[in-house]
């Protein structure tokens, strides 16, 4: 792309003839004739400045130009019909305080002229006492001058950093426009006076501290905070040093003030999203020590009342065990809950995605509830759909787990009658159907008022007639999964006659060619020959526990017993197992440690032995996190023996295979 130079506004700047020229528009506000005359005529001469002059013969007349139009500089007058003195250079800068102003006075106004620079004026010239060169050198000057200022005041103004200059002979304090805008005032709008500075009160006090501390150590930096002319407060960063005028011995402060009001808050939001992470982590570790602590003895309650359950015992040492292994199991209940809303919580909740049997899902959940029909007597009844697709594609135990929850819910509120679940397909299309599942129960049902927070963590439903056990989490949790899974839950009840929580979820359709049905392994365990597991467990009561229960079980099985992980690496390297049930923290070498030793530095016929990590910390099972760790499986404590024997069974009979 091409650009016409002659178009560009730096153009007419250059000339080849005489070099580097400035063309400039120059407004001279001069009432005497002769002397604007003499001004034209001398830059008329000058062959390094060229401009266009425009002539006004007053202070209103030269100020109106200047508000229509824009110019370079302004050659003002002192002396004008309407105004005259210092008062002209006044009026005229409080009206345009960034104009590029060259003063003009008389012979017997040079200490005028003086004054008018500090006022802001760029120069001064005395009339008669400039030739064509002088003038054009002023007006160059002043002009570029004025434009590395602009610059400059829009870089500070990018930067949110100002300069400032305090004189300590004369109290006078200068600075840039960016200074007034950091403290909250409009440019150039006040005098910043000694008192301003020296008064406690006064939001300027900083200025003075900041002052002293240059004058004693003749530099200073440092952060403030700032209150701005309006109250707001600001985050500033401030840099000083200390300045001697070697002719009149006059100190300085030079300084900067820079805004770093966003910085900071940048800061402290990733010092608070540090602080998060770091809680978070710190919540994760006590959640696994808590985890851990609880779920070791509480193996061991629940195994040996177990264990006790299988052997003979009168009528009142039943009902006593009984009570045990009952209340204990309340007790996980209540862990497990405080776990999965906080991973809900955290955001770390996991979804797999794959093809399964949905009838098979929904005829084993009669299975899993069927204790509780025992318990409390009541019908519990399956209404599937034939429009129900067989095969579908989603989370398997995500669903499990929700209906297992609100079916668990509903035997809890429901004394007598009977619980339902009914699965409906409410839509359907080529690849994917919705399902809505229904949990109906006869029970006490849920007041009014409470219907809205049922969803809510720890919300509960209180009776005068009964005390029902629970954390309040349940609902919380499926409620959370559901949504998770772009699906939608509701609830309809009637106090005294019954609940029906609902569920609606999408679900992909499986295809035809897609559908692999996995060779079932038998979970009955192949007795044909004798079977070597090593368990490395450091806790007495889960060795018995563990040892116990598999024995009673398996008569061809034979546990030894390591100590730590240490104890257990030694076992693996002089003998053969088949299976390795791996607790996580033990002395001497955990868990991870010895697995890692086993896959990493054994040969392959003993680096590839099954591990299980056999453990406390619901962590480690969650999101298939033991596979980082090169372990098979895992079962988490307290195990229930159903669940390691068919674990067990499963890995031996699949490597005997």
């Amino acid at each position: 792309m091409q650009t016409n130079l002659q178009n560009s506004p730096l153009y007419n700047q250059y000339d080849k003839s005489s070099g580097y020229e400035f063309y400039s528009k120059v407004l001279l506000i001069e009432d005497n004739i002769g002397d604007a005359r003499l001004v034209e005529l001398l830059l008329e001469e000058a062959d390094t400045f060229k401009c266009e002059i425009v002539n006004k013969t007053s202070l209103s007349d030269g100020m109106e130009a200047l508000a229509q139009d824009s110019y370079d500089a302004i050659l003002l007058d002192l002396s004008l019909p309407d105004s005259r003195g210092f008062e002209t250079l006044e009026k005229f800068m409080t009206r345009f305080p960034d104009a590029n102003v060259i003063v003009l006075t008389g012979m017997k106004d040079k200490k005028l002229g003086v004054e008018a620079v500090k006022a802001g004026a760029q120069d001064y010239l005395v009339k008669g006492g400039f030739d064509s060169d002088w003038l054009a050198r002023a007006l160059r000057y002043s002009i570029e001058r004025n434009r590395f200022l602009k610059r400059l005041e829009e870089a500070q103004r990018i930067a949110h950093v100002g300069h400032w200059e305090y004189n300590m002979a004369t109290g006078e304090f200068s600075a840039s426009d960016e200074i007034y805008r950091i403290l909250g005032y409009v440019p150039r709008s006040i005098i910043f006076s000694r008192e301003d500075m020296q008064n406690p009160s006064s939001h300027l006090f900083f200025l003075n501290q900041i002052i002293e501390q240059t004058l004693i150590a003749g530099t200073h930096k440092g952060d403030y905070i700032i209150k701005q002319a309006d109250g707001n407060e600001k985050s500033v960063f401030t840099q000083t040093s200390l300045t001697r005028n070697s002719k009149k011995d006059i100190l300085s402060v030079n300084g900067i003030i820079q805004d770093i009001t966003d910085r900071k808050v940048r800061e402290q939001l990733q010092k608070d999203r540090d602080l998060a992470v770091e809680s978070s982590k710190i919540k994760e570790r006590l959640l696994a020590r808590v985890s851990h602590e609880m779920r070791t003895p509480m193996n061991a309650i629940l195994g040996m009342s177990d264990l006790v359950l299988k052997t003979e015992m009168n009528e009142e040492q039943l009902g006593l065990v009984t009570g045990i292994h009952q209340n204990s199991e309340h007790l996980l209940g209540i862990i497990n809950d405080i776990l999965e809303i906080s991973t809900l919580q955290n955001g770390e909740l996991k979804f797999e995605n794959r093809i399964f049997d949905l009838s098979s899902l929904l005829s084993n959940l009669f299975n899993i509830v069927q204790y509780k029909l025992k318990e409390n007597e009541i019908q519990f009844e399956l209404d599937i759909r034939e429009d129900i697709p067989k095969f579908v594609e989603g989370d398997p135990n995500r669903i499990q787990q929700v209906l297992i929850n609100l079916v668990g819910n509903a035997f809890k509120f429901t004394q007598r009658g009977k619980v339902s679940v009914k699965v409906e397909n409410i839509n359907e299309t080529e690849t994917e159907a919705w399902l809505k599942f229904s949990v109906i129960d006869t029970g006490i049902g849920i007041p009014q008022e409470k219907i809205s927070d049922i969803f809510e963590p720890f919300n509960r439903i209180e009776n005068k007639e009964h005390n029902f056990e629970g954390t309040g989490l349940g609902l919380s949790i499926a409620h959370n999964i559901v949504t998770m899974l772009n699906g939608g839950m509701g609830v309809e009840s009637k106090l005294g006659q019954g609940s029906t929580f609902f569920f609606e979820i999408p679900f992909k359709k499986a295809i035809e060619k897609d559908i692999v049905i996995e060779d079932e392994v038998s979970i009955t365990l192949d007795t044909a020959r004798q079977i070597k597991l090593l368990l490395a467990e450091d806790n007495k009561f889960n060795q018995i526990v563990a040892k116990k229960t598999i024995e009673k079980e398996y008569k061809n099985i034979e546990v030894t017993i390591a100590q730590n992980g240490s104890e257990a690496v030694e076992l693996v390297k002089e003998h053969d197992f088949d299976i390795i049930l791996m607790d996580i923290q033990m002395p001497v070498m955990d868990g991870l440690e010895a697995t890692k030793f086993i896959r990493e530095s054994l040969d392959e016929t003993k680096s590839n032995i099954t591990i299980l990590a056999m453990t406390a910390d619901a962590q480690i099972a969650k999101d298939n996190k033991y596979k980082e760790h090169k372990m098979n499986d895992y079962v988490l404590k307290p195990f229930r023996p159903k669940q390691l024997f068919e674990k067990l069974a499963y890995y031996i009979n699949k490597n005997n295979k």
